[in-house]
């Protein structure tokens, strides 16, 4: 058999990419550091990338839906400011979400704080009443526990020497999150400024990347991944949109049933629970954690009543409303919307359950499509494979 160019090419490319693959195996740790690197030194574009994509949902919920009037009347300025004028809206209203979580919940802390303040001694005294049932009931002696006594002045002094030991550490670990804080604002500072560049420029970018492509590679394979990239765009902004949207009626059912209940904080630790949902599945346990412990400085008891009703509200959610809002606006099945979420988490923690519904929805409707259009060029019916499904029966 004859070896041809396209041919020799296939086979040089697997030897390769085995090659490439194998030292990747031997060399983990190397292969782990260099990754590390290459996602520290492009962390800032990734930011970027990931703020394009989510405010570009709003960006085109503006555009083609809420100021979608004003492109009929043909005003000269308007196709020329549109984008810079829906994008400032877009900003404006994330800064307006953000400053009115920031006075729901801030005000709210500080109170938490101060009431915690006020009845940890009484907290303190429920504590040691509640040692002193447990001694009568179990006929524990004073001074028995005196065995167990401790020498608080050599344990301080201990617990001193041990500080000034720690304290170099400490500095040091005090420098090193100080300059990564700086580095966390300047690489969103820069991803800000990238994001705001690809929000305008998105057409443009869209066709140069559509030129290289045909440029550089067979026309069908260009188009292959054309379209690949076009589904992915599309299932990406329906799952952020779809998330948003569950998001928002997590918090809804929340208030409604803590106000139900009368459990207090109700405006408050639904919007947190709102806003932690948007981990999928398991973010609302986030928002709980929160509100039971704002709870918990006023009565333990609501505390504890509150957490079994977000049980029962996330068990309705994680089985019923996410699988239907959020596999249903990108076409994905409830049990795959569930297993994509549970594989992404146990893989690669939050952020593999955030991007594993939409992957596998992408991943999902490629094979569909694959099945069809290979069916299609069988002439094999429904019909057909529901008779063979009825012999094997």
């Amino acid at each position: 058999m004859e070896l041809h160019s396209k041919n020799i090419r296939k086979i040089l490319f697997i030897i390769l990419f085995s090659i490439i693959a194998y030292t990747l195996v031997q060399n983990l740790g190397i292969a782990a550091q260099a990754f590390s690197w290459v996602s520290a030194v492009l962390s800032p574009f990734i930011i970027g990338l990931c703020l394009a994509f989510i405010l570009n949902v709003p960006l085109k919920f503006l555009e083609e839906r809420v100021l979608a009037r004003i492109d009929g009347k043909e005003l000269r300025w308007w196709k020329r400011w549109k984008r810079g004028i829906c994008l400032t809206l877009t900003y404006l209203m994330v800064l307006l979400l953000i400053l009115v979580l920031c006075f729901l919940v801030v005000p709210e802390l500080k109170k938490s704080f101060s009431l915690l303040a006020e009845n940890l001694p009484g907290y303190l005294g429920e504590l040691e009443l509640w040692i002193q049932q447990l001694m009568k009931r179990f006929d524990v002696s004073t001074a028995a526990l005196t065995r167990f006594a401790m020498d608080w002045d050599a344990m301080f002094d201990k617990l001193g020497e041990a500080m000034q030991k720690a304290m170099p550490g400490f500095l040091n670990g005090t420098v090193d999150m100080a300059a990564g804080l700086i580095g966390g604002v300047f690489n969103f500072i820069v991803g800000f400024a990238f994001s705001t560049y690809m929000l305008l420029q998105k057409e443009r970018l869209c066709q140069n990347a559509k030129k290289i492509l045909f440029a550089f590679l067979d026309r069908g394979k260009a188009e292959v991944l054309i379209s690949v990239g076009k589904l992915s765009n599309e299932m990406f902004a329906k799952f952020v949109s779809g998330q948003l949207t569950e998001a928002v009626i997590i918090g809804i059912l929340c208030f409604l049933g803590m106000s139900l209940f009368s459990i207090p904080y109700a405006p408050l630790i639904a919007t947190i629970v709102s806003v932690t949902a948007l981990v999928p599945i398991f973010g609302a346990f986030i928002g709980t954690a929160f509100g039971a412990f704002l709870l918990l400085m006023v009565r333990p008891i609501t505390a504890v009543w509150f957490v079994l009703f977000i049980i029962v509200l996330q068990q309705i959610e994680g089985n019923f409303i996410y699988p239907k809002v959020v596999g249903g606006s990108i076409g994905l099945p409830g049990i795959w919307v569930l297993f994509a979420v549970t594989l992404g988490g146990n893989l690669f923690g939050i952020m593999g359950m955030l991007l594993g519904v939409p992957i596998s929805a992408v991943l999902y409707t490629l094979l569909r499509q694959s099945v069809f259009r290979r069916l299609k060029e069988k002439k094999i019916s429904d019909f057909e494979i529901r008779r063979a499904g009825k012999k094997l029966n």
